[in-house]
């Protein structure tokens, strides 16, 4: 019964040294708007943008990927997701705006950005 035990607590042990990284899922509150995104990693500063239909989940099997070697945001675009519906509009500079605004906060001064679909307009 010992050996299994000690088997399986190796494997328990063996299995968390290549865990997947924690993806943390944040807030930021910009021009009254609940912007809501997905952060992990460490280094230089990449900012994924979600397509048409999708929000920030979409990019979850590619952040760990990247988490090496960056620091990866990953924001809902207004309106869109877990993020609040802005009161004034809702269009694509807006959207930059406020994305953007969104980075500042985080102060973060340069990051490659990378967009899918209308995150490609925003971008």
């Amino acid at each position: 019964m010992r050996k299994i035990f000690c088997s399986i607590a190796g494997l328990v042990c063996l299995g968390s040294a290549y865990a997947e990284p924690r993806i943390d899922s944040r807030t930021a509150k910009i021009d009254n708007v609940e912007l809501h995104y997905l952060t992990a990693g460490r280094g230089p500063a990449v900012i994924l943008l979600h397509g048409f239909a999708e929000t920030s989940r979409m990019w979850r099997p590619i952040i760990p990927l990247l988490t090496e070697k960056f620091t990866v945001i990953a924001p809902d675009l207004p309106g869109i997701g877990d993020s609040s519906i802005p009161a004034d509009k809702i269009d694509m500079l807006s959207a930059a705006s406020r994305i953007h605004a969104l980075v500042r906060s985080l102060r973060i001064e340069k990051a490659k950005v990378v967009g899918h679909d209308i995150g490609l307009m925003v971008a």
